[in-house]
């Protein structure tokens, strides 16, 4: 009758994990278009993830994004997550100002 007990549980922990990976992701995507609309330079790709690593009790999580200024070369940026909290946005140097190619 038990037997199904540790599987409940493994698939539970599971399925938490899941869920906050989502909540995660959709939290370090919107921080990745803010600092694409700040940055004044557009968005091109979703969100990949790169990194999953543990520390003080958390997990850390990073996501690689894609950028441009007017189309003719990508640029990389970065969301570091700690838990569900944007911890850092990077983004490679690029070309800025209106008179930029």
């Amino acid at each position: 009758m038990f037997d199904f007990f540790p599987w409940l549980i493994g698939l539970s922990i599971l399925g938490l994990f899941w869920w906050q990976s989502l909540g995660a992701r959709w939290a370090a995507r919107r921080a990745a278009l803010r600092a694409c609309e700040d940055a004044e330079v557009t968005f091109i790709d979703e969100l990949a993830f790169q990194r999953l690593s543990f520390a003080r009790g958390t997990l850390k999580r990073r996501y690689r994004f894609e950028f441009y200024r007017r189309g003719d070369r990508r640029y990389t940026g970065w969301v570091d997550m700690r838990g569900q909290r944007v911890e850092h946005v990077e983004m490679d140097p690029h070309p800025f100002g209106p008179d930029m190619p």
